[in-house]
């Protein structure tokens, strides 16, 4: 049987080697990019540092971005089948007690993932858009894409550490957080931006404009 195909980064390094983490993660991967599933806790977790899920949390939250924005929309980048981005808007809905609640954007390179989290979103009213995109690429400027057409509020990010230092990943993350956006990220961390606040217990870390 032929070696599957390895993409390189822009050091001409293997992207996403498992045999460079420190522990297996649970899920399965390609030669693109790994499916590491996120527990129904660490959505919830995440939530709470995000300050997502309840009324009288997002009052008290709000970032500088998110009051001239409005109600919250959350990204999750590398959404795989959307079942974490499903979760995280149907818990936010659920303690929303009547004010607007979050939409969400999930982006994958997978057509495939983003189909079936599209039509997962629909048969359970969740109010998300999906879309298909390369963003270690970054042809088209996903930051802007993000900020100037979708009004993201808080991303969600869960990328190994050979991600997260790819030029194009940071320099994503870097302008998201300087204009205001909300960035948690969960076990891996972008040494480049400064932490506002961390859920240690739950490998939880968050970055947003005013760290």
């Amino acid at each position: 049987m032929a070696e599957p195909e390895t993409m390189n980064d822009d050091n001409g390094l293997p992207l996403f080697a498992f045999q460079d983490l420190d522990y297996i993660p649970f899920g399965y991967g390609t030669t693109t990019a790994p499916y590491i599933e996120t527990s129904a806790g660490t959505m919830r977790a995440a939530a709470a540092l995000m300050r997502l899920g309840a009324s009288q949390d997002i009052d008290a939250g709000l970032t500088s971005l998110e009051q001239k924005s409005g109600p919250a929309v959350v990204c999750d980048l590398g959404s795989g089948d959307g079942e974490f981005l499903i979760g995280l808007l149907d818990h936010i809905d659920s303690h929303a007690h009547g004010v607007t609640a979050a939409r969400g954007i999930g982006i994958d390179y997978d057509a495939e993932l983003i189909k079936k989290a599209s039509t997962r979103s629909i048969s359970e009213g969740i109010n998300a858009i999906w879309i298909v995109y390369d963003f270690n690429n970054d042809e088209e400027d996903l930051a802007s894409l993000l900020m100037n057409t979708h009004h993201v509020t808080h991303v969600f990010i869960y990328l190994v550490p050979k991600q997260l230092m790819m030029q194009t990943v940071r320099r994503i993350l870097t302008r998201l957080c300087a204009s205001g956006v909300v960035v948690c990220c969960y076990k891996f961390f972008p040494a480049y931006l400064t932490p506002a606040r961390c859920d240690t217990r739950m490998e939880l870390m968050l970055y947003d404009e005013t760290s």
